[in-house]
C-alpha cells in the first residue's frame, strides 16, 4: 500500500510535532534524504524519529486503508473455507461482509506558512508568521537561529 502525502506547490510536506502538536513544512528533498534519521521540531526543538511527524489526517488515511485491506483478505480467506464446508452438504454457512470505511481524500496543504531560511544546513522550512518571529530551530541540526 502506498499513500501519496500531499505537497504544496513548492514541494513542501506538512508535518506535525508529536510533542508540541505544532505544524510546519519541510521540503520533500529534505524529508526524504537518507542522511536524516531524526528531525528536530522547528518550534519546540525536541528531536524525534522522522516517521513520527506525520499529520493526523495522513495517519487516519493509513489506518483506513489498512483496515479495508485486512477486511478484504479476511473475506477472501474465510470465503474459501465457507465454500469448502458448504460442498460437504452437512452444514450450510454464509458470511455477511463487514462494512468497509470510506477512504477520505487527503487534505490540501495550507498556504498559511512563511518560508524561513536555515543557513546552518542550507535548507528552507515553512512555519507560521508567529513562529518565525519567536525563532525556530533547524530541523536537521537542531540549532536555534
Amino acid at each position: 500500500m502506498e499513500i501519496s502525502v500531499p505537497l504544496d506547490k513548492e514541494n513542501f510536506i506538512e508535518l506535525e510535532c508529536d510533542f508540541c502538536k505544532n505544524r510546519f513544512m519541510l521540503h520533500q528533498d529534505v524529508y526524504e534524504s537518507d542522511d536524516n534519521i531524526n528531525f528536530f521540531c522547528p518550534i519546540c526543538g525536541l528531536p524525534n524519529k522522522i516517521n513520527t511527524f506525520f499529520v493526523p489526517e495522513v495517519l487516519e488515511k493509513a489506518q483506513q486503508m489498512a483496515m479495508n485491506y485486512m477486511l478484504d483478505e479476511l473475506e477472501r480467506t474465510v470465503g474459501k473455507c465457507i465454500k469448502k464446508i458448504n460442498k460437504s452438504g452437512f452444514v450450510k454457512m454464509s458470511m455477511k461482509s463487514p462494512k468497509r470505511e470510506h477512504e477520505k481524500e487527503l487534505y490540501t496543504p495550507s498556504d498559511d506558512y512563511t518560508k524561513c531560511a536555515k543557513k546552518c544546513c542550507n535548507i528552507d522550512i515553512k512555519v507560521t508568521n508567529m513562529d518565525k518571529e519567536t525563532g525556530t530551530y533547524c530541523p536537521v541540526c537542531g540549532r536555534m537561529e
